[in-house]
């Protein structure tokens, strides 16, 4: 695994730190978890877009 770094508003961190705290988990886990929920949300809108843009072309074409 590779080590980043990335600036994040003071209260946020807070956030994070107390949700780690509660749930025993690193804000390492957390951050990754986030990442992957919020890649997996934007890659299904995508694809739902996608699918809609299909269909709208197709509708117009009749």
């Amino acid at each position: 695994m590779r080590v980043i770094a990335f600036k994040l508003e003071e209260e946020l961190l807070q956030e994070l730190d107390l949700y780690a705290l509660n749930s025993r988990s690193t804000r390492s886990e957390i951050i990754r978890e986030a990442i992957k929920l919020y890649l997996s949300i934007k890659k299904s809108s995508t694809l739902i877009e996608e699918n809609y843009q299909n269909k709208e072309i197709r509708v117009q074409e009749l």
